[in-house]
């Protein structure tokens, strides 16, 4: 039997680049724009509250959106 789980994608926009490594531990990165200053990444919908607030809480966060994808079919 297989878990799959849905992951929701979030775009995290930061002040500094050095932010950005830290947010490598939240969720699965897809994409880091050093010059536009935002993280793309996947994190699981169940601890998508949890991990949002964890984010917030790091110095040198701008802002975080939620995308619109919802991964269904990730192990």
């Amino acid at each position: 039997m297989h878990m799959y789980q849905s992951r929701r994608q979030i775009i995290v926009y930061t002040r500094k680049n050095h932010v950005q490594q830290k947010l490598y531990q939240f969720g699965h990165v897809v994409y880091v724009s050093k010059k536009m200053n935002y993280v793309c990444l996947y994190i699981n919908e169940k601890q998508k509250d949890n991990v949002i607030a964890k984010i917030k809480n790091l110095h040198g966060i701008q802002r975080i959106e939620i995308g619109p994808e919802v991964l269904e079919a990730i192990k």
